[in-house]
C-alpha cells in the first residue's frame, strides 16, 4: 500500500507460458486455480500480462481464454497492449537469410517461428512433424514472413555445435536441458528488453515488477524485474537467480507464489 493512504499500489506481472501457466507446447487452459488467482490480481489494479517465446500465432484461444492486459511474444520481439501492437522488433531479413544459409549448410531441422505461421529450413537427424512451409533456399526468407525467432530440433547437444558457434555472436542461445532443443533470440530483442521499454513507457518502477517462469530465456527477465518467481520445475541456474521458487505447474505454483507474496 502508498503509506497514508489506504490505496494498494498497482503491479505489473509477467508470466511466461509453458511450464508455467500451462504443460509445454500445449495449447490448454491454465487450470481454474490459475485463473481465479489471475482474475484476482487485475480485480484489484494490476497489470498482467504473458511474457512468452511464443510468437503471436502460437497463442491459441483456448490459452488466451482469460483476460490479459498485455502480450509479449517471440521472446521479446513484439509488444500487444490491449490487442494493440505497440512495439515490433522483427529479425532483419540480411541477417535472417545469413543465418538460414548456416543452417542449410551445417544441416541442422530448424523452425523460423514468424507473427503469421511457421517456416521449416534445414534438415538433421530430427525430422520434424509438422508441415510448414519449407524454405529450401536463404533466398526465399521475405520481409512477409515476419519471423521472431527461430528454433532449433536436433539429436543431440553435439549435433548444434557447429551451427551454435556461427550464431553465438548475433544471437542468444537457450537451451533445454535435454540439450535437443534451441531457441535462437537476437541479442538485445529479449523478454527484459520488452519488459524494461515498456516500464519506461508506462513510468512504472522496478520494484513493482514481478516474473513468474521456469526456463533459461527468463533469466534476463529475473534480472529485470524487482521480483522473479521461479517454478519448482525450473533448473537450478534459474531457480538461484529467483527471489522466490514456488511449485511446479501440477502444484498450483502461480497461485502459491501470488498468495505468498501477498497480491491475492
Amino acid at each position: 500500500m502508498v503509506k497514508g493512504s489506504g490505496k494498494v499500489e498497482r503491479k505489473w506481472l509477467f508470466f511466461d507460458i509453458d511450464g508455467t501457466l500451462v504443460p509445454f507446447g500445449e495449447d490448454a487452459r491454465p487450470s481454474p486455480r490459475t485463473l481465479e488467482a489471475l482474475s484476482a490480481l487485475r480485480a484489484q489494479g494490476h497489470k498482467v500480462f504473458l511474457c512468452t517465446g511464443r510468437t503471436k500465432c502460437d497463442i491459441g484461444k483456448t490459452l488466451l481464454c482469460f483476460d490479459v492486459d498485455g502480450v509479449i511474444s517471440g521472446a521479446g520481439a513484439r509488444i500487444e497492449m490491449d490487442g494493440v501492437c505497440v512495439r515490433e522488433k522483427l529479425l532483419p531479413l540480411r541477417l535472417l537469410r545469413r543465418s538460414a544459409a548456416q543452417i542449410l549448410r551445417l544441416h541442422v531441422s530448424c523452425i523460423l517461428e514468424g507473427t503469421h505461421g511457421f517456416y521449416y529450413v534445414g534438415q538433421g537427424s530430427v525430422k520434424l512433424p509438422w508441415n510448414f512451409p519449407r524454405v529450401m533456399r536463404a533466398g526465399e526468407i521475405t520481409h512477409e514472413m515476419c519471423v521472431e525467432k527461430f528454433t532449433a530440433h536436433t539429436g543431440s547437444e553435439a549435433e548444434f555445435a557447429p551451427l551454435a558457434a556461427c550464431l553465438a555472436p548475433v544471437y542468444d542461445i537457450y537451451a533445454r536441458p535435454d540439450g535437443r532443443f534451441f531457441e535462437m533470440v537476437r541479442k538485445g530483442q529479449d523478454k527484459a528488453s520488452a519488459i524494461r521499454w515498456l516500464c519506461e513507457k508506462y513510468g512504472v518502477a522496478k520494484e513493482n515488477t514481478y516474473a513468474f517462469g521456469d526456463s533459461q530465456n527468463d533469466l534476463p527477465m529475473f534480472r529485470t524485474v524487482g521480483t522473479g518467481v521461479a517454478m519448482g520445475s525450473a533448473p537450478h541456474a534459474v531457480c538461484r537467480e529467483a527471489a522466490l521458487v514456488t511449485g511446479t505447474l501440477e502444484e498450483e505454483g502461480v497461485a502459491g507464489a501470488l498468495q505468498r507474496l501477498g497480491l491475492i
